[in-house]
């Protein structure tokens, strides 16, 4: 934590650099995972051009709901993540 016998003008700029590094990891987090999802929806738009019905996967699994199950996992794990990256970007001293 910041040390209270700073002056006031040094713990203002800690935070403020520590809201930056929050806001650079927030926006690279949401553009990778935008990148992520966009990726797997073309895949699969792609996969179903190629078979014009949903096709099932060792005709047990539709293939949707497999491109589902990708897109609820990477967003699951991006949320894990950025809420670490979030509390550690609070916790670590700003470079």
């Amino acid at each position: 934590m910041t040390n209270p016998h700073e002056p006031t003008g040094a713990r203002a700029r800690e935070a403020g650099l520590r809201v930056i590094h929050t806001l650079i990891e927030l926006i690279a987090h949401l553009l990778i995972l935008a990148g992520l999802l966009v990726g797997i929806k073309v895949l699969e738009t792609f996969v179903h051009k190629l078979w014009d019905q949903d096709y099932l996967f060792f005709n047990w699994i539709k293939l949707k709901y497999i491109f589902d199950g990708a897109d609820l996992v990477i967003l699951v794990c991006f949320l894990g993540w950025g809420v670490y990256y979030f509390v550690s970007a609070y916790v670590k001293k700003p470079e």
